[in-house]
This record gives C-alpha cells, sequence and structure tokens, in this order.
C-alpha cells in the first residue's frame, strides 16, 4: 500500500509538468507575456508554498539550493525598477519571468529529489519532445490549423521554397534550435539501459531531425553539430562508434523525408510528405534499435546465417565505420537538400539576414558602452533601438540572448547569469552520468547567442529541466539509474538481508533481537527558514504584479472583440489600464477614443512609465498639434523623430502635419503660430536629409533614388514650409528634384507649386 502512495505524487506531479512543457510551447512558447502571466502566478505561488511546508514540516519538502541561481536575476530587474528603467512594464514583465523561472526551478528540484519521480521525469521529456516535434509537422502537412506554424514567403533569403517550418513557436529558427535539442537528446537515449525510452528515442530520431531541415534554420544546424561534437566527446568510447553510425543513418534517412516533404508542399499537397517520413521513420527505427550495444546478443548467436550480419553490424558500429556512414549520411543530405529549389537552399547562399545581425550587434554594443553597469532595464533594445540605429532596419529584437541580458541588466546582470551556468557545470562535474547534460544545452546556449530564443519562456523553462533532472540525481547515475525497486525504499530501516533474518524465528536459547531504535525526527535546517523567507519574500513582490498584468490581459483581449463597439471597447481599455498604468500600448489604443483633451493627459501620463518611448512622443505631438499647440507640438515630435530616426511613416508624417498646421495658421491670420509650425517642420526635414547624408556617405543614397522615389512627400511639404518662411529658392530646388521622382501624385503637386512660382516657366 504505502508502495502506490508513494506512486500518486509521482503521476501527478508528472502530469503537472507535462502540462506546463506542452501548454507552454502551445501558447507561441510563451514568447507573449499575457500568456505568461497565468502560469507565473501558478509557479511563483506553489514555489512559495513549497518553501513554506519545508519550513514548517522539515523532512516533507527539500528546496535545492542550486534551484535559486535565477533569482539573482530577478533580483537585478527588481533593482532597475526602484532606478527608473527605460520602461516600467518591461522591466517587470522581466522580473516576474526571472520569479517564474526560479519558481520552477524550485519545482524541479523538489520533484526530482527521488529516483521514482526522475524517472517518470524521463518519461514527461519525451511526451512533451513528441507534442512539439509531431505537433509541428502535422501542421506542415496540414492536418492541424494552427496560426503562423508554417512560415511563409516569396523572398528566397527568408524561405527557399517560399515555406518553412516554425511549429508552434511561429517562429523557425527558434523551433529549429528546440527541436535540435530534442533530435540530440533522442540520439543520446538510443543507447539508454531502459528499453521503453531506447525505443520512443529510435522512433522519434528521425521525425525530430526532419522538423529541423524543415526550419532551414542554419543556425539550429550548426548549434547541432556544436553539441554533437560535444556529446561526442563526452561519451563513453565504446558507444562513438554506434553514435556516429546513429548519427549518419539518421540524418541521411531525415534529409530524404525532408526532401519529399518540401516536394509536396511546393506542389500544393503537403500531405504527401507524410509516407516518406513514416518510411524513414520506421526504418531507422528498426535499424537503430536492432543496432544499439544493448541488443548486441543476437549477434553472439551461431548458425541460420546471422554471422555475416553479425559481422557487418560489428563493422558499421566501429569507430572507423560509423565515421563512414555519418559522411555518407551528411553527402545523402547535402546531395537532397543543398541543390536544386529544395529547401537547403539556404545552407549554401542568401547570408543577408545573417549579415543583418552584425547590425543589430554593434548597435547593442553601443547600448551597452552607455550603461555599463545595470543597463536599462528590460525591453531596452525596442525603447532604444531607435536612437542607437544605425541603418535602416526593421528588428523589434536584438537577435542574441546574452545581448539582451547585457543591456537589460548590465554586466551586474550579465556576471550573474554567467555564474549560474558555471555553477551549474561546476555541480554537473561530480555526477558520473551528468556529461550527457551538456550536449542538448549547449544546443539551446549556443543558438541563443544568435538569435532571440531567450524570449521564449518555453526555451528557459526547458533548459532549466534539462538541467535539473540531472542536478537532482545526487548519485550521479542520470538516465541509467537502476530501477525504484533495486533501490532500497527511504522507509526500510535495514538492508534485504537483515529484514529477512529479522523475519525468521528466533531458535531456542538464542538471544532476542535488539529492539529497532526509534526513527529520528527530522531536524530543521538552519537555511529552511531563510529559503522560505526569500521564496515568500519573491512571492510577495511578484503575485501582486503578475495577478494585475493577468487582469489588464484579459481586458485588453475583451477590447479587441468589443472592436466594433467603441464605447465597449473603451471601457474594457480603460479598465485594462487601470489594472497595469505602466501598459503603453492600452493607452496608444486608448487616444483615438477620446477627446482631445483627455487624449493629451492620458499620454503625457504615460511617460512616467516610458519616458523614452518614441510611439508615445509622437501621438502627444500630433495631439498637441490638434490642440492649436504647435510648440509643444513641435517640441514631442522632436524628441519622437530623435528616438526614432529611420523611422520613415513618422518622419514623413511629423514634417506633413507641422507644414499643413503652418498653412492653415497662416490662413487663419495667426503668423506667430504659423512660423513656430513651418519652422519645425523645415527643422525636421533638415534633419532627416542630414541623417541619410552621413548614413550613407559614399555609397548609393535612397534619398536621391529617383526611381524608389521614398522621400517625395517629406520634400514636398518641407518646400510649403519654406515658402512660408520666405526660402523660396531652397523650396524650388527642392520641388525640382521632386518633379523628376516616380511618384506621379508628388511630382504633379510639385510642378503645380513650380508653375505658381515661376508663371513663365511653361
Amino acid at each position: 500500500m504505502h508502495r502506490y502512495l508513494k506512486t500518486i505524487p509521482a503521476v501527478v506531479g508528472a502530469c503537472a509538468l507535462l502540462f506546463v512543457l506542452c501548454f507552454s510551447a502551445y501558447r507561441e512558447g510563451l514568447f507573449f507575456d499575457a500568456d505568461l502571466y497565468p502560469l507565473e502566478i501558478a509557479l511563483i505561488g506553489s514555489a512559495g508554498a513549497a518553501g513554506l511546508l519545508g519550513c514548517l514540516r522539515p523532512g516533507t519538502v527539500r528546496v535545492r539550493l542550486w534551484s535559486y541561481a535565477p533569482f539573482a536575476i530577478a533580483a537585478v530587474y527588481g533593482l532597475l525598477l526602484a532606478l527608473h528603467p527605460a520602461s516600467v512594464k518591461g522591466t517587470t514583465d522581466a522580473f516576474l519571468r526571472w520569479t517564474a523561472y526560479g519558481s520552477w526551478a524550485v519545482l524541479l528540484g523538489v520533484f526530482f529529489s527521488e529516483p521514482r519521480r526522475r524517472e517518470a521525469g524521463w518519461v514527461v521529456l519525451q511526451l512533451a519532445g513528441a507534442f512539439l516535434v509531431c505537433g509541428g509537422l502535422a501542421g506542415w502537412f496540414g492536418w492541424i490549423g494552427f496560426p503562423g506554424i508554417v512560415f511563409r514567403s516569396d523572398q528566397a533569403e527568408l524561405a527557399a521554397t517560399g515555406a518553412r517550418l516554425a511549429g508552434f513557436l511561429q517562429y523557425p529558427n527558434a523551433y529549429g534550435a528546440v527541436v535540435a535539442c530534442f533530435a540530440l537528446l533522442q540520439w543520446q537515449l538510443l543507447i539508454s539501459r531502459k528499453k521503453g525510452l531506447s525505443l520512443a528515442a529510435a522512433l522519434l530520431l528521425v521525425p525530430a531531425l526532419a522538423s529541423l531541415l524543415l526550419t532551414e534554420s542554419r543556425g539550429s544546424i550548426l548549434a547541432l553539430a556544436f553539441g554533437f561534437v560535444l556529446s561526442l566527446a563526452l561519451r563513453d568510447g565504446r558507444h562513438r562508434g554506434y553514435g556516429l553510425a546513429a548519427a549518419g543513418l539518421s540524418v541521411g534517412l531525415s534529409a530524404a523525408a525532408a526532401h519529399s516533404a518540401f516536394a509536396a508542399m511546393k506542389h500544393g499537397s503537403p500531405g504527401q510528405g507524410v509516407w516518406m517520413l513514416l518510411g524513414a521513420a520506421a526504418v531507422g527505427a528498426l535499424i537503430l534499435h536492432r543496432l544499439r550495444p544493448a541488443a548486441a546478443d543476437w549477434r553472439m548467436r551461431e548458425g541460420d546465417g546471422r554471422a555475416i550480419l553479425a559481422r557487418a553490424a560489428s563493422a558499421v558500429t566501429s569507430v572507423p565505420g560509423g565515421l563512414l556512414v555519418l559522411l555518407l549520411g551528411l553527402a545523402a543530405a547535402y546531395a537532397l537538400l543543398a541543390g536544386g529549389d529544395t529547401g537547403g537552399t539556404r545552407v549554401s547562399g542568401n547570408f543577408e539576414t545573417a549579415a543583418a545581425r552584425q547590425l543589430y550587434y554593434a548597435d547593442a554594443l553601443r547600448m551597452f558602452r552607455d550603461h555599463s553597469w545595470l543597463g536599462m532595464g528590460g525591453e531596452s533594445w525596442r525603447m532604444q533601438v531607435g536612437l542607437y540605429q544605425s541603418r535602416p532596419y526593421i528588428g523589434n529584437e536584438v537577435h542574441s540572448g546574452y545581448l539582451e541580458i547585457l543591456i537589460d541588466t548590465g554586466l551586474l546582470g550579465f556576471l550573474l547569469l554567467a555564474g549560474m551556468l558555471i555553477l551549474y557545470a561546476w555541480m554537473l562535474r561530480k555526477r558520473t552520468k551528468a556529461a550527457a547534460a551538456w550536449g542538448p544545452a549547449a544546443v539551446l546556449l549556443a543558438h541563443s547567442a544568435i538569435d532571440f530564443d531567450w524570449s521564449y519562456g518555453f526555451v528557459w523553462l526547458l533548459l532549466l529541466y534539462w538541467l535539473a533532472l540531472h542536478l537532482a540525481d545526487r548519485d550521479g547515475a542520470g538516465e541509467g539509474a537502476p530501477k525504484p525497486s533495486q533501490v532500497a525504499p527511504s522507509w526500510q530501516e535495514a538492508p534485504p538481508a537483515q529484514s529477512a533474518q529479522a523475519a525468521l524465528p528466533a531458535q531456542a536459547g538464542s538471544p532476542a533481537p535488539p529492539p529497532r531504535p526509534p526513527a529520528a525526527r527530522p531536524r530543521l535546517r538552519p537555511a529552511a527558514p531563510l529559503c522560505a523567507a526569500l521564496l515568500l519574500g519573491f512571492a510577495a513582490a511578484a503575485l501582486p504584479a503578475a495577478w494585475r498584468s493577468a487582469a489588464a490581459a484579459r481586458e485588453h483581449d475583451a477590447s479587441l472583440a468589443a472592436a466594433a463597439y467603441p464605447a465597449a471597447q473603451a471601457a474594457h481599455l480603460r479598465a485594462a489600464l487601470s489594472a497595469n498604468p505602466a501598459w503603453t500600448r492600452i493607452r496608444l489604443e486608448l487616444a483615438p477614443l477620446l477627446p482631445k483633451g483627455e487624449r493629451a493627459s492620458l499620454l503625457a501620463a504615460g511617460l512616467r512609465y516610458e519616458p523614452q518611448s518614441a510611439p508615445l512622443q509622437y501621438q502627444l505631438g500630433m495631439t498637441y498639434a490638434e490642440l492649436g499647440d504647435p510648440a509643444a507640438a513641435r517640441d514631442r515630435l522632436r524628441e519622437a523623430l530623435r528616438r526614432g530616426r529611420f523611422d520613415r511613416e513618422a518622419q514623413n508624417a511629423a514634417i506633413a502635419r507641422m507644414a499643413t498646421l503652418a498653412e492653415s495658421y497662416a490662413s487663419a491670420g495667426w503668423p506667430d503660430k504659423s512660423r513656430v509650425a513651418a519652422e519645425a517642420a523645415a527643422e525636421f526635414y533638415e534633419r532627416y536629409r542630414e541623417l541619410y547624408r552621413k548614413t550613407y556617405e559614399g555609397r548609393d543614397n535612397p534619398w536621391n533614388d529617383k526611381e524608389r522615389a521614398l522621400f517625395s512627400g517629406a520634400k514636398t511639404n518641407a518646400a510649403s514650409a519654406l515658402l512660408l518662411l520666405g526660402r523660396t529658392e531652397e523650396a524650388k530646388e527642392i520641388l525640382r528634384e521632386v518633379a523628376e521622382e516616380n511618384s506621379p501624385e508628388w511630382r504633379e503637386r510639385a510642378k503645380e507649386r513650380l508653375r505658381q512660382l515661376e508663371p513663365g516657366s511653361d
């Protein structure tokens, strides 16, 4: 009976862990904070309860000290909240995320403290991986309709065949990194002593690799190669030959499956690609499972024609044979995918997206140089990118998790992050099987250096889960630990031999066995109250903020549903803003629904939470223009354009608004206001032109591109402002430029104005 009572918590806990992993993957990988708030509440509350229980009832729950490491980074974000960060909401959300990550680590450490639960943890990991891989493939084959599960583009540098697998994460590169991690995990589990795990790994390896190839993610493939080499170097030398052969066979079969899937997608019948995938997965599973070292007993049998197969299997699973199979598999993959018009053409060309990252990284390092020690808080990149942008590009993410931490939290946060990873590495070196942990972990950590994987909560939950599964194994037995039936239960007082002897009836004249001493009552560890206080302190700080943020997210969703009814939409947005006043997006959506006076007050109040927000400054400037205050409009728009220098839409609109305002004031007989507005329009235009002159000095300047005519509107409106200021010759020169550009509407306006200024020009 006691055995079943110990099994129930393991099953319940495993189901909870499986739900968290699958839910977080399905909800776009928890990229959006609104999806994460409910989970944050559950994780933080559960961790606080675990800490309190461990303090009140010693021995029932033991929180591992290593699991507190993520709280150090959360503390940095908490400190930044008191130091006026660039974004109060962004910093609060980052504080909540890292508090939730720490709570997740605490709960994992508690759950994985027993061997039976660790075994359940391995099953959970396999099921979560199967859900992620099979769910993505089902979307590719058209069996489920999930938004963005297949990324489509007609640009070859983004998608060679027009389609890339993005999975539930809706981003091919991040999804590729995760399935690459799972693929390497399956490769490691092929030699598991547990037949169930080994068979599941053999079945999932080819689909996981095929999913990776369908993402066309070059960075993920390189990260997998790095993790594979690391795992191979740390692997027992007796199994390296089999590992090489298994990798080569799986790569070749998955490339064939991906080639068929790409072709089926291109011909408009993606579901036809499933047959090759099923065949490759079945063949791969059969061969991989039969060749594994634990199944080598059939090679020892004599007769019935097995001797030749045994010798062939031994040759293939030797290091030279395995290396040959790997090279053949890579060659087959290259021939199938890197040639012709299949998805692999991104591997051998179209490196524009990789080159663009150099601009992001250079600008991010400039941000870091200006705020080296503590950074600027959460969402620093989005708040500051317009100010530091060196070239025109669209980059809402810095595309490097390490750089994001660096500009968010400065050297302090970055060193704490590095310290956490070093701590885990130092602890894992003591465990005999922990070397297997670093291959899959290295895939996620390496790819995060070149993309924004860490913006996905699922990636951190998965990484901490994988590390905790090994860190919690104090004996270092890893996945190959003895079965619970082979380990003496914790409640057993004596070894089995002594227990059996004690159960025999005492012989005549023999002394009676000594009485069993009473079980020692668990004592309260001195650190337990401090650990409980830490967890409860973070819970007290985070839970109210998470609760209010979740309420604001619900009201915001309700406002989107009520978009057809402005009054109801405004009511929901007001409720959302009341729950979370720091949410600038809500202010920007509510502002157009309000009268001009109230709108200005609403937007101005938002500057307390995001004083460096270019969209907020821009909307406030436009509102002041409507209110008839050109000086205030000029100041706000000037700051907005300074923080969004390459925002062409905002630049053009600001110049047009101030020029139109100047003309209306001139017509109404208000020369002072007209001059203020006209000078503002001219100033914005001159700064805009100078920006492009400096940026493209010595290169082709888009400003002078008459065919694309990107700036014809700004030029025409600036000319109108210059005319009001009496700068007629400058205005004429600008209008002549526009008259030669390929923009029919603005060209005709420029010619008409020139005819008015030069009546005899025709």
